[in-house]
């Protein structure tokens, strides 16, 4: 009689159980699928900071050419109204200017 100690077709015991094996596949699969969304949220953001700063850029550039209008020289009412646009664009693109960079810093940076 020969000694064997591994028998061929002997069936190994499991260290890990099926059910704690299922779980762990679950739970990697919903990591796999948060991880997806955060790369999606960060692309979204970036891309909807650049169009917020993008649009302030386009109102401020638009308030100055009314403010050099022609028209200006030419009525005073008109004048003073491009100028209070002007400012009041000015004024929207710094705060827009501030909440793009808190976004960077609460949202975008900490997503990387």
């Amino acid at each position: 009689m020969s000694w064997i100690p591994f028998k061929i077709g002997q069936p190994r015991k499991q260290i890990v159980s099926k059910t704690v094996e299922r779980d762990f596949e679950r739970e990697y699969e919903k990591l796999q699928k948060l991880e997806e969304q955060t790369k999606k949220l960060h692309k979204d953001m970036k891309k909807s900071t650049e169009a917020d700063l993008a649009m302030s850029k386009a109102a401020v550039k638009i308030s100055g050419d009314l403010l050099s209008n022609p028209l200006c020289e030419q009525d005073q009412a008109f004048l003073e109204s491009m100028t209070s646009l002007d400012t009041a664009m000015k004024r929207m693109d710094a705060f827009n200017q501030e909440k793009v960079n808190q976004i960077q810093k609460t949202v975008i940076d900490p997503l990387k």
